[in-house]
């Protein structure tokens, strides 16, 4: 099953200015008047500030007017403030290079001019552009320079905006911590501004981040002040955009979404039918009708279509989001919108629709969609149409001319519609065959993902401590070097020196080893002595201080294995010994002990520490648990390359102990 985005709005064009917004209709009815040149052109560049936020196509026709007269009068410092039109309807349309420029042409004439309120904005847009392509840390300080301008020139509008985007910016980081403090200077500054449109968008982020979290009531009370604050100013374009996002609060009470879903989209439909937010409305409104469909036996007394309707209804959406996402070159969104028809096709078992939406989605996704190839169906279907047309053509004549064929022609007929039977069946077989490649290509897909995910959990847990070691060195060296006699700094230079020496030769074997693993990670079974193991254990570890390390095994005892992953296996164990023995005091001791019983080969590692409940090695044992980000990689790595190399896994720890985890493999 496809799993429902839920989509929030990371970016806030918000350079209108909010006392400005309640005489839209004022500025179009003024502009009707035979007002001069000067007048005329005041009055559109207050049309341009206020459509910038949620009208490109309106902000695109003022700047193109309002341009013109600069032009005709050669006001040529006024420019600088017109082209931010243009700066936000390519924004808007995702053209992120020509918003690039047309910036960088105001901002020159911006600063020409010594204008830091309108710099303020440029900055915050070169900030949302490079926010756009991801590119954050560019982002946050052209935000910061956007604040610190709009701080000189009391810009409060443009500081309260760059304050709620680098919230989002930090919400994206996983950064909660930043996102919260961003958000409440953004609320400090709106407070201070007393503008009620800059509070309302100031709580609607609130509510997006607590929503985010999973925090639903503090969310639901957040997205209430806002709706108040955009009631009171009759603020349509805010409600909408309000609307949009609390719609997606609680997607478990489909009725209360639905209806504050089709509140958003009636403004949209009044105020901007194509605008990005509108697009993902329609989105959302598609997947409520999925809903609606899914769970009919429950809603079927509140609705008013029957149950195959609401399928009609959801493609409906469907396809309005996806043609204006295409018509404002939002590409992400066409291949969102592609994603939920493939979940539609299958709801309603079309097997050709779902290959057919699925792999538009991974087309528009990569980036690889071939116009060439699309050029040629559209001619190879033009070519079908005439050849058709020329078979009737022809098949009139020859009913004219001569009836005595008639005869012949259906010996024709029948033959056409034996070739057509056949063509029919010829691609309902080639169907199948897509179908079963895209399921192979997903398995495939699948499969490489989770490779990569053993790679780079491989390089962060062997790689992270001996860094660490390294590091904590460093540190005492600079920040503390009077704790150390010369005798103790010539012995720790000579353990740093030696764990250096000894990561690098992890590295280049864990590089060398992943390089080799790239196209096929299996292992690589040989005779392993069990002293050149343990051998990498202590060179590896050297820089452990306070720990005794011992090792217990025959000195000429070997196993039948892959080196590098159990090198991998017993690395990640050592490392989790270190940390359990971190807190305790008195004798910290680790022991490495290897031995054979029989057919079996078992090496051990034992620590004297305080033990744990054996729930919290369940990683060690069950497939079904999911990785963290950052924590939990070791466990299922060890998990995963012994059962690779046929390892079996025994714990056994006792509270006030220590723990034992043991390896065992059968003799070869």
């Amino acid at each position: 099953m496809i799993a429902r985005f839920i989509f929030f709005l990371i970016f806030l064009p918000l350079s209108l200015y909010p006392q400005e917004f309640s005489k839209l209709e004022y500025f179009k009815k003024e502009l009707k008047k035979n007002h001069s040149e000067q007048k005329r052109f005041e009055l559109q560049q207050n049309l341009i500030d206020i459509y910038r936020i949620y009208n490109p196509d309106s902000c695109l026709l003022y700047t193109k007017n309002n341009l013109i007269l600069i032009k005709k009068n050669r006001w040529n410092s006024q420019q600088g403030k017109t082209l931010l039109g243009l700066v936000s309807y390519y924004t808007e349309k995702n053209n992120i290079n020509e918003a690039i420029k047309y910036n960088q042409q105001s901002f020159h004439i911006n600063a020409k001019n010594k204008d830091n309120f309108r710099m303020a904005d440029n900055y915050y847009m070169f900030a949302r552009l490079f926010h756009q392509k991801g590119e954050h840390a560019k982002a946050v300080e052209n935000y910061l320079k956007a604040i610190d301008s709009g701080t000189k020139s009391k810009n409060l509008w443009i500081i309260n905006s760059a304050y709620r985007s680098l919230a989002f910016l930090y919400l994206d980081e996983s950064n909660k911590e930043k996102a919260y403090e961003n958000i409440n200077k953004a609320l400090q500054v709106a407070k201070a501004s007393k503008s009620p449109d800059a509070l309302g968008f100031c709580y609607g982020v609130f509510a997006e981040i607590e929503r985010s979290l999973g925090n639903t009531k503090e969310a639901q009370v957040n997205f209430e002040k806002s709706y108040q604050y955009f009631k009171n100013t009759e603020n349509d374009f805010g409600q909408a955009w309000l609307f949009t996002n609390w719609s997606l609060l609680d997607v478990g009470k489909l009725m209360e979404s639905y209806h504050i879903q089709m509140k958003a989209q009636e403004i949209w439909n009044r105020i901007s039918p194509h605008h990005y937010m509108s697009v993902a409305n329609h989105y959302n409104m598609a997947y409520t009708y999925l809903d609606f469909y899914k769970q009919y036996g429950k809603y079927r007394n509140q609705l008013q279509w029957r149950k195959s309707q609401l399928l009609q209804k959801a493609q409906e959406e469907f396809d309005i989001s996806k043609n204006i996402a295409e018509h404002n070159n939002n590409k992400q969104w066409v291949m969102f919108n592609y994603l939920g028809m493939s979940e539609l096709s299958m709801l309603k078992k079309d097997l050709n629709g779902y290959a057919q939406n699925i792999q538009e989605y991974y087309t528009t996704r990569d980036s690889i969609y071939s116009q060439s190839r699309k050029n040629e169906i559209a001619k190879l279907e033009s070519q079908k149409v005439v050849e058709q047309k020329n078979k009737e053509i022809s098949l009139n004549k020859l009913i004219i001319k001569n009836k005595e064929k008639e005869k012949v022609y259906y010996i024709l007929g029948l033959a056409a519609l034996l070739i057509i039977g056949a063509l029919l069946f010829f691609l309902y077989r080639q169907s199948q065959r897509n179908s079963d490649r895209f399921q192979k290509l997903n398995i495939k897909l699948d499969k490489a993902n989770k490779t990569n995910m053993q790679f780079f959990g491989i390089l962060n847990h062997d790689l992270r401590s001996p860094v660490a070691g390294l590091i904590h060195f460093l540190h005492l060296q600079k920040e503390a070097p009077e704790l150390m006699d010369d005798e103790t700094k010539q012995r720790l230079e000579n353990k740093v020196i030696s764990a250096s020496e000894n990561l690098l030769q992890q590295m280049e074997d864990l590089l060398l080893w992943s390089k080799g693993q790239m196209n096929n990670f299996s292992p690589d079974i040989t005779t392993v002595f069990v002293k050149d193991i343990f051998k990498d254990i202590k060179e590896d570890f050297s820089w452990v201080e306070n720990i005794q390390f011992d090792f217990d095994f025959p000195e000429n005892m070997t196993i039948s294995t892959d080196k590098e992953y159990l090198k991998t296996i017993t690395r990640n164990l050592t490392n989790n010994a270190i940390k359990v023995l971190e807190q305790k005091e008195g004798g910290k001791i680790i022991l490495w002990k290897a031995f054979s019983d029989g057919n079996t080969n078992y090496i051990s590692i034992s620590d004297n520490g305080e033990g744990a409940s054996i729930k919290k090695f369940k990683a060690l044992f069950d497939d079904s648990l999911t990785i963290g980000t950052k924590k939990g990689l070791g466990l299922h790595l060890i998990r995963d390359l012994s059962k690779a190399i046929d390892m079996q896994i025994e714990v056994n720890t006792e509270k006030d102990k220590g723990s034992t985890i043991i390896l065992s493999s059968k003799k070869v």
